[in-house]
């Protein structure tokens, strides 16, 4: 019962979380939570997803398979027509499914570390995991890859410790092969940037085998596990297999530009920045503290044996697949160091402190680091503390934005032309977004449906340019402001959206200003109260 109190804390935390963040269409939620919703749709209606650039496949065919799960006597015309006229029911359901199954490998990773180690502080340690950054408790409730790579990262640390199992991994290598093949696909189809922690079981494995049968059972191994890790990323991505061609296009881009998503100089990194980027990964303590201790462990470990002495090596190999995978990711994702992308590698750090402290009594310290398990408890106690603390402040957070974003009201200018740009908080734009950037399947639906007053502007793909548009396509802006008393203009990156805006526009002019703190809210012909002038 004792190792189901932290599943049961995270399943509190991530609902509280989402409860204080609000409308799956609100800005900061929106992108790319309604790009899987309609590529959901787009799987239900046995068309390729249009958004496969992570690829995500993973995240959208769950999503079309709880979508239809939910509604098993219902066709698949009524199923999107219900979507599409009231998304935000679906996008909770597939939200609380993604929570859930998290939950469970929680429960999963402290109920095999237990079973390993023996130890029930080790086990909490480990499911930990998810309370590791806020960063990934905030992820794990949205409709996104993240949400799957917090399971992958879970499963792969649940299936790294079994195989410590004295003689376990011995006795049914093949399926552990096939098991880390399985978790690797899966992990790569949700989201390429995983691909470096799929590292780690090459330490596990290769070693093993060659130990018990020679150079040619490790080479056996690694091409198994390769076998079963493109068998896989084949049968999870299949869904999107006719657009492979648009995933390879983009994964080319991205790789010949210095910059993000392949743009800047012509290159793979700016080696005038990627130091900086590097450091600016490794800023958070909980990953950075951990590593440098893993290093030290690891280095303990290579001078013991050095002097003849014996280490525990499936546990040494272990941590060293950690490490190397955790920097191998770093480096990668330096070239565009955004923290998100690092998920998968701060999962990883909780299970990489259990291996050092069980080590440290081997390597370092010997009897004397037994009675260093008081000072684990407490500093497992004191992370629960702070982590509270933590989560506290993210719900408080994330209520502060949504209010922010709901205080505008829209039914004040439901005369006026309401023009969005991203990120925009209104469930119109989030449609619409996400209909073009998954390859406008539903245009025509809801064009039929949704306000007509609402138009967007888009400068997803070129940021040089941008597009006023309606949901049947693109307008004439003034032909548009022509037809109504009054205008707003409301998105959330002005800086980026004004100077496009006067590309198209170049007199425009503004009455008011109703900005929140998050989003440019500008009128004409109409008041911030919604009185037309």
């Amino acid at each position: 019962m004792s190792l189901l109190v932290l599943p049961l804390c995270f399943l509190a935390a991530a609902f509280m979380g989402r409860a204080a963040g609000g409308p799956y269409w609100l800005w900061v939620n929106l992108d790319p939570d309604y790009f899987y919703l309609l590529d959901g749709l787009n799987i239900l209606n046995l068309t390729t997803p249009g958004h496969v650039y992570h690829p995500g496949t993973t995240v959208t065919w769950l999503a079309a398979l709880i979508l239809k799960a939910s509604h098993l006597l219902t066709g698949t015309e009524e199923i999107i027509a219900q979507v599409l006229g009231d998304p935000e029911p679906a996008l909770r359901l597939i939200g609380t499914v993604f929570v859930l199954i998290n939950a469970c490998a929680v429960l999963v990773l402290g109920a095999v570390g237990y079973r390993v180690f023996g130890d029930l502080l080790a086990a909490w340690f480990l499911q930990m995991a998810p309370f590791i950054s806020m960063l990934v408790l905030k992820s794990s409730y949205h409709v996104k890859p993240e949400s799957l790579l917090l399971f992958t990262a879970l499963m792969l640390s649940a299936l790294s410790i079994l195989a410590l199992k004295p003689g376990l991994l011995e006795r049914r290598s093949n399926r552990f092969i096939i098991a880390f093949g399985v978790i690797a696909g899966f992990g790569v189809a949700t989201k390429i940037t995983v691909l470096p922690v799929f590292i780690l079981p090459l330490f596990v494995l290769a070693p093993s085998e060659y130990k018990r049968g020679g150079i040619g059972s490790g080479v056996r191994a690694i091409s198994l596990y390769g076998v079963a890790a493109l068998a896989a990323l084949f049968i999870f991505t299949l869904p999107a297999i006719g657009a492979y061609d648009v995933f390879f296009a983009w994964m080319a881009k991205v790789s010949q530009g210095t910059g993000a998503y392949g743009g800047g100089a012509a290159g793979f990194v700016d080696w005038a920045v990627y130091p900086k980027h590097i450091l600016k990964l490794f800023k958070r303590p909980a990953f950075l503290v951990v590593f440098i201790l893993s290093a030290v462990t690891l280095a303990a470990a290579w001078a013991r044996r050095r002097r003849g002495h014996p280490i525990p090596e499936l546990e040494v190999r272990l941590l060293l697949g950690i490490w190397v995978s955790q920097l191998a990711h770093v480096l990668m994702v330096a070239k565009q160091p955004n923290v998100l992308y690092m998920i998968p590698s701060y999962v990883l750090s909780p299970l990489a402190f259990v291996l050092v402290w069980r080590l440290g009594s081997d390597l370092v310290m010997g009897s004397f680091f037994r009675f260093l398990r008081p000072g684990v408890a407490a500093l497992l106690a004191a992370l629960v503390i702070s982590q509270t603390f933590a989560v506290s402040k993210l719900v408080r957070e994330a209520d502060e934005k949504s209010a922010s974003a709901l205080s505008p009201g829209y039914g004040r200018f439901s005369q006026c032309a309401r023009i969005y740009a991203y990120p925009a908080s209104a469930q119109s734009f989030a449609l619409a977004l996400g209909d073009f950037i998954t390859g406008s399947r539903f245009s025509a639906r809801l064009s039929a449906t949704a306000p007509a007053n609402d138009f967007w502007l888009e400068h997803w793909w070129d940021q040089s340019r941008v597009v006023f548009r309606s949901w049947r396509g693109p307008e004439n802006l003034d032909a548009v402001l022509a037809r109504y008393p009054c205008a707003i203009f409301r998105g959330g990156h002005w800086w980026v959206t004004e100077p496009l805006l006067k590309k198209i526009a170049p007199e425009i002019k503004f009455d008011e200003n109703c900005s929140t703190r998050f989003e440019t809210i500008l009128t004409q012909g109409v008041g911030c109260d919604g009185k037309i002038r």
